[in-house]
């Protein structure tokens, strides 16, 4: 890595001054509660990550799926826990990691997508 050129964890500073806190503007009408969802946290960062050159790539670390029933019907439910490691790429080749597990359920077939928009949500709020 050159002198000029600085490292991932600098350049994850810089973005994170760059970061206004993201609220929790969204609302779930059913269950009557706020919440933060991925796009508005990506829709943060994905600037300052652009403007200094820091890639996230992610990597399933372990899976788990089930059946569940939920609710007093019993509605059957896919339930996915998964451990996300993503990794912060900097432009000099360096790389911060962190690792996140989430769990989604669905009654269709989006379980696993659920989870890592939770998973990188909460990585993206933790660094």
């Amino acid at each position: 890595m050159s002198p000029e050129t600085p490292n991932v964890v600098a350049l994850m500073a810089a973005v994170m001054n760059e970061i206004t806190a993201v609220g929790k503007d969204g609302f779930n009408e059913a269950q009557s509660y706020n919440f933060r969802g991925v796009d508005a946290v990506v829709n943060a960062a994905g600037p300052a990550f652009r403007k200094h050159g820091v890639v996230p790539t992610c990597h399933v670390v372990s899976s788990e799926r089930s059946t569940v029933e939920v609710g007093k019907n019993r509605t059957p439910m896919r339930e996915v826990v998964l451990k996300v490691r993503y990794e912060f790429h900097g432009p000099a080749g360096d790389v911060l990691s962190a690792e996140v597990e989430a769990e989604a359920l669905d009654s269709g077939d989006k379980a696993t997508s659920k989870a890592m928009s939770v998973a990188y949500r909460t990585a993206l709020l933790q660094v």
